[in-house]
């Protein structure tokens, strides 16, 4: 925990001549905002979008809750086949 702090932070010995990540998204933000992108408004058009597919989803698990665990068992199943490799 503590290596991953100092990674963040850029104090650890092996990252020194690193920035913090927050250092980076925010000249990201910056680069972006001067090339006229509302970075802001991204952030609020991608939460809208994940509201509405959290939505989409949910109604469609009320609607139809046995093809939902249908999908669920078929997803583990595959995954633990993959990890049992």
């Amino acid at each position: 925990m503590v290596e991953l702090r100092n990674a963040m932070s850029g104090d650890g010995r092996e990252n020194a001549g690193m920035r913090p990540l927050a250092e980076e998204g925010g000249q990201s933000r910056d680069t972006l905002k001067e090339f006229g992108v509302d970075t802001d408004r991204m952030v609020e058009a991608a939460s809208e979008s994940a509201r509405t597919l959290q939505d989409m989803l949910a109604d469609e698990v009320r609607a139809r809750p046995l093809r939902a665990l249908g999908w669920a068992a078929a997803i583990g199943l595959v995954v633990g086949v993959i990890a049992a490799r």
